[in-house]
């Protein structure tokens, strides 16, 4: 029996999200937006799945086994709370809620009715981000991260719009903080700038590692990217496309000759196995949401543990409170 899945939010994101649930053999049964027009709009797309612009009564309607919230971040937790207390799955777009307490408040929700949660953080689950794991050991010594998330998705907005953009796309930095550096989150020494609405950088020291995290509305080309500087070799990784290359820390006056065709041609190899890679299994967008949507389903139907946990969800969410408070603070 297919798995029906209800998606709350009929926008961009959830439009991907219905694609991703089918692609995996889900069942997209109900769509909910108060635009109505717009959630009857991706509910066509389906066979079988009905619009509604009431969540509760989607949710009373339906039998739903999982709810994809894709929402703005203020609605995250009077949905994901609804849901969760009639024992529904429940996968949250970042920032699973505005403040770090409510996170929290819905992880013990989830466990009361023995549901799971997971919030979308898709980048540690990319082809290319999983690969620069894997190579993270040939690079030596870690020394530096470096993410650097220059995004158009400010265009025409408010000063105020700009800021809350930016702290919606903290997680996503954080998350890989996370995997290549587990630990690094519980530092608490951050030093923020904020020179401008929608313009933050952020750096820290933890142990030998430097990270930054810069996040720009206005810094052009858009770009979304890590570098990973050890003392052997360097990481590039392109989140924006799901791939990685690695940069050898061979010194020689050889090597300084030919280092701008050699980096030129190791991304062009990277991202052309890329490209084919992402056709191959009909990755067309957001790569890395695929693979946490199949790996949140898979849970769900063995009983076993969420691909992100809780723990996780909630240290990143309350890094993510920290910086936002450091921000204001800069302003």
């Amino acid at each position: 029996m297919k798995t029906r899945a209800a998606i709350a939010g009929a926008g961009l994101m959830g439009f991907w999200h219905a694609k991703n649930i089918a692609r995996i053999g889900g069942e997209v049964a109900a769509v909910f937006d108060v635009d109505g027009a717009a959630a009857q709009r991706l509910a066509n797309r389906f066979k079988n799945a009905r619009a509604s612009v009431s969540l509760e009564d989607a949710l009373a309607r339906d039998k739903i086994d999982i709810l994809h919230i894709c929402t703005p971040s203020s609605s995250h937790f009077a949905m994901a709370s609804l849901a969760l207390s009639r024992g529904i799955h429940v996968l949250v777009e970042k920032p699973m809620t505005p403040h770090a307490a409510e996170t929290a408040r819905l992880y013990e929700l989830a466990a009361e009715h023995q549901a799971l949660l997971c919030p979308v953080h898709q980048f540690p689950f990319q082809h290319g981000v999983q690969r620069a794991l894997s190579k993270l050991p040939g690079i030596g010594q870690l020394l530096h991260f470096e993410a650097n998330f220059c995004s158009a998705g400010g265009a025409g907005k408010r000063a105020e719009e700009l800021d809350e953009i930016v702290a919606d796309i903290l997680p996503h930095p954080l998350s890989l903080m996370q995997l290549f550096a587990p630990g690094s989150l519980r530092e608490r020494d951050w030093v923020v700038r904020r020179q401008a609405a929608g313009e933050f950088h952020a750096a820290l020291t933890a142990g030998h590692i430097g990270f930054s995290i810069l996040v720009s509305m206005s810094s052009r080309p858009t770009a979304t990217t890590l570098r990973l500087l050890g003392t052997a070799a360097t990481i590039h990784v392109d989140l924006f496309h799901g791939f990685c290359f690695i940069e050898p820390g061979t010194v020689s006056r050889w090597r300084k000759i030919i280092h701008p065709f050699d980096v030129s041609a190791r991304m062009l190899l990277a991202a052309g196995a890329n490209i084919g890679q992402r056709a191959l299994v009909r990755e067309v967008a957001y790569p890395g949401l695929s693979k946490l949507i199949e790996r949140f389903y898979a849970a769900i139907a063995s009983r076993s543990k969420c691909p992100i946990e809780s723990s996780e969800a909630i240290e990143i969410a309350a890094v993510r409170d920290l910086l936002s408070e450091k921000k204001s603070a800069a302003s």
